[in-house]
């Protein structure tokens, strides 16, 4: 499924936002140094932040008027160095990332937020659409993360 696919499949179990605007976009780009990718950027416009579970996993995004403050009071780049960037939780102790350490578009993973060590790190998939289409069809576990 495509992003837009992605939205409508889980519409009836997410707590929905009101979409972000290009310019949010601007600023978070300017200020982290860092591209988003366009997908997680259209989904983010759909609802900016939000969260529901999916499947097997939780999945609770961050709204992006929040994601630099964040980042900072977790330490994410003091830990985990500038090329990753988090976006969100399991609710729990499980960190979202965008990670643009080994790719020019960034791959979704998570790590521990208690232990938060570069080298625990786990790619989840190669994109953001990725990573939903696996939430959804209930490849990605909680437990597992």
């Amino acid at each position: 499924m495509n992003i837009a696919q992605c939205i409508l499949s889980i519409t009836p179990h997410w707590h929905c936002r009101m979409g972000a605007s290009d310019a949010v976009w601007d600023v978070i780009e300017s200020s982290t140094k860092l591209v988003f990718p366009p997908d997680y950027k259209e989904f983010m416009k759909w609802s900016d932040g939000g969260e529901g579970k999916i499947s097997h996993v939780y999945l609770s995004l961050w709204p992006s008027t929040q994601i630099v403050k964040l980042n900072q009071d977790y330490k994410i780049n003091h830990y985990l160095g500038d090329k990753v960037l988090a976006i969100g939780s399991d609710g729990g102790s499980i960190c979202f990332l965008l990670d643009h350490r080994f790719t020019e578009i960034p791959t979704f993973a998570s790590v521990n937020v208690g232990d938060l060590d570069p080298r625990e790190i786990k790619s989840i998939a190669q994109t953001f659409t990725s990573a939903l289409n696996l939430a959804i069809s209930g490849q990605i576990v909680g437990d597992e993360l």
